[in-house]
């Protein structure tokens, strides 16, 4: 079966692509929260990376925890105006105009996930009072 853009992957270009500059991953998290109002697990998440990578869309460091959008994927963010729940049906169609992705094989640091997931938790905390 050939593989296909999966609305993750729109969701984590969104996420990173929501502002130019480049995000940690407890940022990536928090913003991947905010549009969906979800988080993305770990495996999702790197999923989604072997597949923008390859693709163009952005550029990764995670040795100094860095994930930033290439003039690419900003171009296809740009489609979307930030109205709620619309980064699907902005982004996706997109990523299916470019083709099949590449299913390229990419992980974490051990417990780099963690430890953003935690971080990002803890400044929600902190800022709902508690």
């Amino acid at each position: 079966m050939a593989a296909t853009w999966t609305s993750n992957d729109a969701w984590v270009l969104a996420a990173i692509a929501m502002r130019p500059q480049a995000k940690t991953l407890a940022e990536l998290i928090a913003t991947a929260d905010a549009i969906n109002h979800s988080v993305f697990n770990e495996a999702e998440f790197c999923q989604s990376i072997g597949r923008l990578l390859p693709a163009g869309l952005i550029g990764v460091d995670h040795q100094a925890d860095r994930y930033w959008p290439t003039p690419e994927g900003t171009a296809i963010r740009k489609r979307w105006r930030h109205g709620m729940f619309t980064w699907a049906d902005a982004i996706a169609p997109q990523l299916e105009r470019l083709g099949q992705p590449l299913n390229t094989p990419w992980s974490l640091p051990a417990g780099n996930f963690d430890r953003a997931l935690d971080s990002y938790r803890a400044s929600f905390a902190r800022y709902l009072g508690r």
